[in-house]
């Protein structure tokens, strides 16, 4: 896998971890719907 340079100033798509809201954002805090975390879909979860 190609390592990526990410830029948090860069809108890129989140998904929530609890109920799966997706979003287009920089840097979301927290989902907009229930709160709980949120996880860049550019990134992989190992």
């Amino acid at each position: 896998m190609k390592d990526i340079e990410l830029d948090p100033e860069t809108e890129s798509t989140y998904e929530c971890f609890n109920c799966g809201t997706v979003v287009r954002a920089s840097a979301p805090n927290a989902c907009p719907d229930c709160g709980a975390e949120m996880r860049n879909r550019h990134t992989p979860i190992e």
